[in-house]
């Protein structure tokens, strides 16, 4: 709440309710576009640089290249305790998400045991 001072003017608000929910059906990737790593991994590889790259981009992707690992033509982040972690596209990214919401990755536990815990 707020208290308002005399004298004041204040302009109604109009706010529309929507009698249905909008959502997005599909979600698409752009054409042409690459993945977000596409520099780490270039520079894993060959050793190069985005072309026009500043000096300050090569030492930040040099930094964070040592956090990554590839083995043959995937790239991998390594977590803080040693783990690596797959590096998705956005698509790639996309179909791991929904495969573990439709319950391929199932859970050991079941529904009940997982309401508890949470």
């Amino acid at each position: 709440m707020a208290t308002i001072g005399g004298g004041a003017k204040i302009q109604p608000i109009g706010i529309k309710i929507r009698n249905s929910p909008a959502h997005c059906g599909s979600i698409e990737e752009e054409e042409n576009v690459n993945p977000w790593y596409t520099d780490i991994k270039r520079f894993i590889q060959y050793q190069e640089y985005q072309s026009g790259a500043l000096k300050i981009d090569k030492k930040t992707l040099r930094r964070m290249a040592m956090e990554y690992y590839i083995d043959g033509e995937i790239l991998y982040n390594r977590s803080f305790d040693g783990t690596l972690l797959r590096c998705l596209s956005d698509l790639e990214a996309n179909k791991a998400l929904q495969e573990v919401h439709e319950g391929i990755c199932a859970t050991h536990a079941n529904g009940q045991m997982m309401a508890r815990q949470m």
